[in-house]
């Protein structure tokens, strides 16, 4: 009888790690023999997805609840996305997109039509003239006072002498001499209505130029629409150094204070549109005027003829040009800044 062979392992071949006979299911399926490896028990298998969460759950599919368009902004555009209020910021009226944002231009500067924003200006004065007079009215009547009180005091200080000479011929000669003197009670009640005028014509004014950049965002008119300035404090603070700069350079040699009235126009529209302080008002509107020479002169130019044909018509038609004037400046300080101007009324 023959023995059968030996059938040990053959160790010409490789052998599975760890302790034990090689896996009869060949390698890569689970071992019958229990371990892998010497001392270790290998880990629990689990069925395939178990304790895992579809991969979709609880998620919105990619886009879900979102408009097209929105969510984060294109490269270039500003935090937020367009048109978004910066924090703190007061949102701008309806139809006026950007306006009331401090130092918030709501598009490129354009040029200066000055046909066109005479056109508005009137269709707009047109449009609301009872309110748009009342300033006027106003000033008209604080300058009537002014005149009648100025009359009172010299009539009141002013006395007349009757004066008699003899001609050397037997015969005589007179004549009235006028005499004024102004005591102290009349000097400081003159130097009184002079601040009451001056502080009248600068509210009167700041309650003209806030109307006029009301009219321009498309805002309802009403009286008080012309009566209520803003930012009146830093107005009035404005209107003085602008007021003695350009006095100062008056005295020199004229030439310095007519270019201060150019560089320093839109000084108070500044301080009211963007709610800008003195300084940065100031730099504002010398760089808005030097940036567009042309238009800024011609701006001025216009406005100071509308005045003057309001003065020149007994200070009566500044009840109208006032207004008017006001509005054209409106017009084209936003034109040049970029701003909004609401379409004029037809």
């Amino acid at each position: 009888m023959t023995e059968p062979p030996n059938e040990g392992p053959d160790f010409s071949k490789p052998q599975q790690p760890g302790y034990g006979p090689p896996n009869p299911q060949g390698p890569g399926t689970p071992d019958p023999y229990g371990s892998t490896q010497y001392g270790q028990t290998p880990p629990p298998q689990q069925p395939p997805g178990y304790g895992q969460q579809p991969p979709s759950y609880g998620q919105q599919p990619p886009g879900y609840g979102q408009q097209p368009g929105y969510g984060a902004p294109e490269s270039g555009a500003p935090a937020g996305g367009y048109g978004a209020v910066p924090p703190g910021a007061t949102p701008p009226p309806y139809g006026a997109p950007g306006a009331g944002v401090p130092g918030a231009p709501t598009g490129a500067p354009q040029q200066v039509n000055i046909g066109e924003a005479l056109s508005w200006a009137w269709a707009q004065f047109k449009a609301n003239p009872g309110p748009m007079i009342v300033p006027g009215l106003i000033m008209f009547l604080i300058g009537g006072v002014m005149v009648g009180v100025y009359f009172a005091i010299i009539a009141l200080s002013t006395s007349t002498t009757t004066k008699t000479f003899d001609n050397g011929y037997g015969g005589t000669y007179s004549y009235d001499v006028q005499t004024s003197s102004l005591g102290i009670g009349a000097v400081l009640l003159g130097i009184l209505l002079y601040v009451l005028v001056f502080v009248a014509v600068i509210y009167l004014s700041a309650s003209m130029i806030t109307g006029a950049l009301r009219v321009a965002d498309g805002q309802p008119v009403t009286v008080a629409t012309f009566l209520k300035p803003d930012r009146l404090g830093p107005v009035v603070g404005t209107a003085i150094v602008v007021g003695l700069i350009t006095a100062v350079g008056l005295v020199l040699c004229i030439i310095p204070g007519l270019i201060a009235i150019f560089l320093l126009q839109f000084s108070i529209f500044l301080v009211i549109d963007r709610k800008l302080g003195l300084g940065a008002a100031l730099s504002a509107s010398s760089n808005l005027a030097r940036s567009s020479v042309s238009n800024a002169l011609l701006t001025l130019v216009v406005a100071y003829v509308l005045s003057y044909i309001g003065t020149i018509l007994c200070y009566i038609g500044l009840i109208v040009t006032w207004p008017l004037g006001q509005l054209f400046y409106a017009h084209c300080y936003r034109r040049l800044t970029g701003g909004y101007v609401a379409p004029a009324p037809v």
